[in-house]
C-alpha cells in the first residue's frame, strides 16, 4: 500500500482544520488504498507479498457482483459513449476502491468522540456530515481536459460514492428515488 506523503499537506489535509475535512479527503484516500488488498489484484497476493488466491470462489463472485453495480452507477451519473465504453475491470477496481475508501472513511469518522466530530467551520451554516462529504469531493476539482484512461472522472469520482451512501442523503436532505439518493445502492458489507 503505498499513500504519498504529499497527500499530508494542503489541500488534502489540514492539521487545524475540521476533522470532517481531513477524514473526507485523506481519510477516503486511506480507505481507497487498503481496499485494493481486497480487489482482484489484492486477492492473487499473500500476506507475505507472495503469489497466492486466497479468496474464495463465493468470495470473487460476490465481489463481481457488488463491483457490476457500481459499474452501472458510473454508467448512471457519465453519460458519455465513450466513457461508457471505457469501463472495464481495471477502472472498476478504482472505482470500486473509492466507494469502500470513502465508506470506510466515513465509518471512521463517524466512531470520532462528539467533540471531535462535531467541529464546524465559523460563519458557514455546514454541519460536520456536510464538511466531509463536501472534503470527499473536493479533491476531485480537475479540469476536464485531464483524462486518465485507468481512471474515472473526477466528478464521477466525486458522486458515485456518495449517490450509494444513505448518510450523504440524510445529510443533504436529498428525495428519494432521485439521483443521489437511488433506491438501490451498491453496498461491500
Amino acid at each position: 500500500m503505498e499513500i504519498p506523503a504529499g497527500v499530508l499537506q494542503h489541500p488534502f489535509f489540514n492539521v487545524e482544520g475540521p476533522p470532517a475535512l481531513n477524514y473526507g479527503s485523506v481519510g477516503m484516500i486511506i480507505g481507497h488504498e487498503m481496499m485494493h488488498g481486497y480487489d482482484k489484484d489484492g486477492t492473487e497476493y499473500d500476506a507475505d507479498g507472495m503469489r497466492r488466491q486466497w479468496a474464495t470462489p463465493v468470495f470473487l463472485k460476490k465481489y463481481t457482483e457488488r463491483e457490476m453495480c457500481v459499474r452501472e452507477s458510473h454508467r448512471a451519473v457519465d453519460t458519455t459513449r465513450a466513457r461508457q465504453a471505457a469501463l472495464n475491470d481495471a477502472i472498476d477496481s478504482e472505482n470500486v476502491a473509492d466507494l469502500v475508501g470513502t465508506m470506510l472513511a466515513h465509518a471512521a469518522f463517524a466512531s470520532l468522540p462528539p467533540a471531535e466530530r462535531n467541529v464546524r467551520l465559523p460563519g458557514l451554516n455546514l454541519t460536520a456530515e456536510h464538511l466531509f462529504f463536501i472534503g470527499h469531493c473536493a479533491k476531485w476539482c480537475q479540469s476536464h481536459r485531464v483524462i486518465r484512461e485507468d481512471y474515472a472522472p473526477g466528478r464521477s469520482r466525486c458522486i458515485v460514492p456518495l449517490m450509494n451512501m444513505a448518510e450523504f442523503s440524510d445529510a443533504f436532505g436529498c428525495a428519494q428515488q432521485t439521483p443521489m439518493n437511488p433506491p438501490k445502492k451498491c453496498t461491500f458489507w
